[in-house]
């Protein structure tokens, strides 16, 4: 080893060698100690042993911030409240703050792109989402895993029922850009040094174009580069999302993974997302998407369907109320081949002994569905009679079979000709009630 050979790069790639173990390394080794120690013998300097260039031009930029403007200044009519971009959940909450960067954390496959989606199509059409006003602004979706294919679909799935003048207006003020088949990644690695890699610039671009007041990126572990679960990492991605509030203003939601000691998490708290905390750290807010927790399922009657029940939690709101929660319901939509989420608001099941004559009704009509494949509308409607199996009305078994659907325990789907023939149904009859699994 010869002192005069050392470089800073050199210190740099002997000080990754060192730390490779010996089981995968057969080169030669050197403790890092004696490696720093003889690439000082020969000139090197650490960082923080360099001298400071004394010169004025590093003098005027050492002392470039503007300590008037840090002024403290007291307003004593108070000042504007923030502004969130997306609706309040369950009177506590309002979610996606302006000007800041929000995280949307859930298990992969719970909900967080059709979430996204749902929440970005109501605020692009200004519609209320589930007695919460929102304001109209243009959204600007990057997602990193599906195609724009799939993307419509989604979209579709979320609008469908809305009328032609509100679907109209969130595909105006709505794009979905899909980055399935780039190389998306925000940061990169050069050595050990973490940078950007100009995809926050094209961001920032495209969402000024557009005027796009709020941006989602969907989803996190996807837009980077590096294990999360380094501080480096987080920290330089922190860098370039901030990048994008500066720039645009706008409210950045990035969805990402749960972290995995979560995964059967039964509530929503800090630490939920995955890797390091210095991204979380940097968000401003954090809202979690869980199953509906085992107690709460049974508390409302939803053990048998407990998997298309969420919970929505914010255990880190640094501009409002942390905590409380709302639930959302996955509801199939058929036209599209996928499902939407909606707000969901569960009710206590009553006891046998005070129970009304429609939860009565729904009771016989689930047990008839559940014990009778193949059972038809029609079938329903000759059994609506007073004194009939349900004594009820064709009204009430409509109405009955009507929220049982929303409650997502029965659907209704359609007949395959194999099915028709086996249950020896007319040719007329499209679909069949079902039990949802």
């Amino acid at each position: 080893m010869k002192a005069s050979n050392y470089d800073e790069a050199e210190v740099n790639r002997q000080y990754d060698d060192a730390l490779k173990r010996r089981s995968i390394y057969e080169g030669e080794k050197f403790r890092i100690g004696s490696i720093i120690q003889l690439a000082q013998q020969g000139g090197y300097k650490l960082p923080w042993q360099k001298p400071a260039d004394n010169n004025s031009n590093e003098r005027e930029a050492l002392s470039a911030f503007d300590l008037e403007a840090a002024k403290p200044i007291y307003y004593p009519v108070g000042m504007p409240a923030r502004e969130f971009a997306g609706p309040q959940i369950d009177g506590g909450a309002h979610l996606f703050p302006m000007k800041a960067i929000s995280l949307l954390v859930a298990l992969g496959g719970n909900g967080k792109t059709t979430f996204a989606i749902k929440a970005a199509s109501h605020i692009a059409a200004g519609k209320p989402y589930d007695g919460s006003n929102i304001q109209q602004r243009k959204v600007i979706v990057f997602n990193v895993e599906e195609n724009q294919e799939e993307l419509n679909r989604k979209y579709g799935a979320a609008v469908n029922g809305w009328t032609d003048v509100e679907r109209e207006a969130s595909a105006d003020n709505l794009r979905l850009i899909s980055c399935l088949n780039m190389d998306a990644r925000l940061t990169c690695f050069d050595g050990r040094q973490a940078s950007g890699t100009g995809l926050a610039e094209k961001m920032i671009d495209a969402a000024q174009t557009f005027g796009a007041e709020v941006i989602v990126i969907d989803h996190l572990q996807g837009f980077v580069s590096g294990d999360l679960n380094l501080s480096d990492t987080a920290t330089a991605l922190s860098r370039e999302a901030n990048k994008i509030v500066s720039e645009t203003g706008a409210a950045v939601v990035i969805a990402a993974h749960i972290a995995k000691h979560n995964i059967k998490a039964q509530g929503v708290d800090s630490g939920f997302t995955t890797g390091s905390l210095a991204f979380e750290n940097a968000a401003r807010q954090v809202i979690g998407i869980i199953p509906i927790s085992d107690d709460d399922a049974k508390k409302y009657g939803l053990e048998h369907v407990r998997q298309n029940y969420m919970c929505i939690g914010v255990p880190k709101n640094s501009y409002g109320p942390a905590g409380g929660g709302a639930y959302i319901a996955k509801v199939p939509v058929p036209k599209f081949h996928t499902i939407t989420v909606d707000p969901f608001t569960p009710r206590t099941p009553v006891s046998g002994a005070v129970q009304t004559r429609q939860d009565k009704l729904k009771q016989k009509l689930y047990a008839y569905v559940t014990d009778n494949t193949g059972v038809t509308k029609n079938q329903l409607v000759k059994l609506a009679r007073l004194d009939g199996p349900f004594n009820a009305s064709k009204e009430s078994i409509h109405i009955a079979m009507k929220e049982l659907s929303s409650d997502l325990l029965v659907e209704t789907r359609n007949i395959t000709s194999d099915e028709r023939k086996k249950l020896k149904l007319p040719r007329q009859v499209k679909q069949i009630y079902a039990v949802m699994k």
